[in-house]
């Protein structure tokens, strides 16, 4: 049976129901066994003083494990290069990152590649797999293009800063990278979370 043959929330419903009635309907879901992806925009999440890439890639890759993910992960990281200096991108690549920089200040730039990254990710990774875009998306039309990852085609996923609108799961996404580079504490006890 299809998802259109289940009476679906309005709009208005949506917009105007408490928190826990939205986590409710968009409980943020994540697949124990699919491969799991983060897209960082280190612009929106800065580096923190402190760590070198190589203890932030484990890190990262941990607190996404702590979550109930045991399978690969990946992460793509995406900053300008008035950032990031030519040894400190070497030094993300060599620790495992996919990283990209770009020569221009531009935050749309920086997720339109982001967006076209995580839409080639999914493509090569069906479900059960699971998205993770640690970035402050103002853009409705990428915020309803990852949407719909959850909605329709049934990713795990979680936006740092969702927007009700986008029909995305609510959690503590905004707190995910500090967490991170606090061992991976648990960051989701707020949402709603289902692992499967």
């Amino acid at each position: 049976m299809c998802d259109r043959d289940h009476p679906q929330p309005s709009d208005e419903t949506i917009f105007d129901c408490d928190e826990a009635t939205y986590k409710s309907l968009y409980p943020l879901i994540f697949y124990k066994d699919g491969k799991t992806c983060v897209f960082w925009d280190v612009e929106d999440y800065p580096i923190p003083d402190g760590p070198d890439p190589a203890s932030i890639y484990q890190s990262m890759k941990e607190a996404v494990k702590k979550h109930g993910c045991d399978a690969e992960v990946t992460i793509h990281a995406y900053a300008d290069n008035n950032t990031v200096s030519d040894d400190l991108t070497r030094q993300f690549l060599d620790a495992g990152f996919e990283f990209e920089v770009f020569t221009e200040e531009c935050k749309y730039a920086r997720h339109c590649a982001m967006f076209c990254d995580v839409m080639l990710w999914t493509l090569e990774n069906p479900t059960p797999s699971n998205v993770i875009v640690l970035a402050n998306i103002i853009e409705d039309d990428f915020g309803y293009g990852i949407g719909f990852l959850s909605t329709v085609w049934s990713y795990g996923v979680l936006l740092s800063q969702p927007k009700r609108k986008w029909f995305l799961p609510i959690g503590s996404a905004p707190s995910f990278l500090t967490s991170i580079f606090d061992g991976g504490e648990e960051i989701l006890a707020e949402a709603h979370k289902t692992i499967l």
